[in-house]
């Protein structure tokens, strides 16, 4: 049985370490306030309950010569107040609480027009003449108001009118990396299994962070799951039956060709990469079994047994450093998570609660494994995070219908999951839809995705190579 604390006692411990945080936060913020002189903002993103930054996104300007409509820049301002307003860290100042009015943006900042309503950063955005028929300048500053200063200002030159999200997204995490000295998470992308009507056979998915511009990679009329990341983010791996049995294939980003990986040696499925590249790990039947393998990246090369037993071994996930593994087995009765130690070559079983515990997945600082835990006394799954000793178990989420397959965002500061929850209420849905939760559990949101349902998440590295 999943053990856990009342939730009026989860309640006061969490007010507790609120305040403890709130205390560490203000610390840290000073600290960071005398070292550098980059910066005196600080938020906390990802953890709920923090002050939140008020930040004011007027309508973007335009100078002359512009092809630009008044459409065009209030949406690129609402998409960029959208874009922010994910972290839930951010509360926005409305237009009609503005001192300036006009053209705001295509003015040079007025920093006393924004510290009587209490403003403490604003970014302006204008479009400028491009050199290039047919394309885009987009010119982009951040402002700290209270130490009179701009953040970062960047121009983004003769882009076409479809990279407009790129570009605010690309900027936005720019923005984030000078409040917290963290790369956002704007640029990466999400992929899963999910199918677009009921009775459908689920394909391969990829999204943007928040769900946006949903893009189908497979269509092959058979069943799809476990994708995976390589580590650049340029190639994608999943589990498909399209010939018949289970293999894995290999999807590549920049050429946008699928490959084989896998054949032969029974079923094979749930993909996961060194972080070097060079090998991937994945679970294989054979003989009777199931246990696991790695292959090379490159061609599904130099089969080599891995992890075996006389029990169920599978879901193999490399830590960060890629020195240990996390993986379930049934070598005791009940799939429980175990790590093995590569350089000692010894396991480890982290999870003695629950009934079945799977789907675990690394934090990028190595320090948290999230995971799947099945609590029988009340027919659940739900989401856990456990230290790689075993030590500090703490559950996520409850009571929400079924709460399966984490994965984290690659700044460790939200996870990705599926869910059958209602909308309203606590029963369970007919369909699994993605969610996304602050690292304590906060934050909840349900990623509108215009699918009939969507499972097995799995977030991408941080993006360069590849949009």
């Amino acid at each position: 049985m999943m053990k856990m604390k009342p939730l009026w006692k989860m309640t006061l411990v969490k007010i507790c370490l609120a305040s403890l945080f709130f205390v560490y936060s203000f610390q840290a913020q000073q600290s960071l306030a005398a070292e550098s002189s980059d910066t005196e903002l600080f938020i906390d993103v990802g953890r709920a309950g923090t002050r939140k930054l008020k930040m004011a996104i007027p309508v973007f300007g335009s100078e002359p010569g512009t092809a630009v409509t008044e459409a065009d820049k209030e949406f690129a301002a609402d998409r960029l107040s959208d874009i922010f307003a994910f972290t839930n860290s951010f509360e926005f100042v409305p237009a009609s609480s503005y001192l300036a009015k006009g053209n705001i943006a295509s003015k040079p900042i007025q920093f006393d027009e924004w510290t009587p309503i209490q403003t403490e950063a604003v970014i302006l955005g204008k479009f400028v003449p491009s050199s290039s028929a047919g394309k885009f300048t987009l010119d982009l500053r951040f402002y700290d108001i209270k130490r009179r200063q701009q953040l970062h200002g960047v121009r983004y030159s003769d882009f076409e009118v479809g990279d407009l999200e790129r570009v605010l997204r690309r900027f936005a995490d720019k923005c984030i990396e000078k409040l917290t000295r963290e790369r956002g998470i704007f640029s990466t992308k999400l992929a899963f299994a999910g199918a677009r009507r009921a009775g459908e056979l689920r394909q391969i998915f990829i999204s943007n962070f928040d769900g946006s511009g949903l893009r189908q990679i497979t269509n092959n009329g058979s069943i799809n799951m476990s994708p995976s990341w390589s580590p650049d983010g340029t190639k994608l791996t999943y589990t498909s039956f399209r010939e018949g049995k289970a293999d894995i294939y290999v999807y590549n980003m920049l050429t946008q060709r699928t490959s084989k990986l896998t054949s032969g040696f029974g079923n094979n499925s749930g993909a996961n990469w060194h972080p070097d590249g060079r090998r991937i790990a994945f679970s294989g039947s054979h003989s009777g079994l199931t246990s696991i393998f790695t292959v090379n990246s490159m061609d599904g090369g130099d089969r080599k047994s891995f992890i075996s037993g006389s029990g169920l071994e599978v879901e193999p996930a490399y830590s960060p450093d890629g020195a240990k593994v996390a993986f379930v087995s049934g070598r005791f009765g009940n799939p429980h998570l175990f790590i093995r130690d590569l350089r000692s070559n010894s396991d480890t079983r982290i999870t003695y609660a629950g009934w079945y515990n799977s789907s675990p997945s690394w934090r990028r600082d190595g320090r948290k494994l999230s995971f799947a835990g099945y609590d029988r006394d009340i027919d659940r799954y739900d989401i856990f995070t456990v230290n790689p000793d075993g030590r500090q178990m703490e559950r996520l989420t409850l009571d929400q219908g079924d709460n399966e397959k984490p994965s984290w965002s690659p700044d460790g500061r939200y996870l990705v999951f599926q869910s059958n929850r209602l909308a309203k209420g606590r029963g369970k849905a007919n369909s699994y839809k993605l969610y996304i939760m602050s690292r304590d559990g906060g934050n909840v949101k349900q990623l509108s995705i215009p699918l009939h349902d969507a499972v097995m998440p799995v977030w991408s590295p941080h993006l360069d190579a590849v949009d």
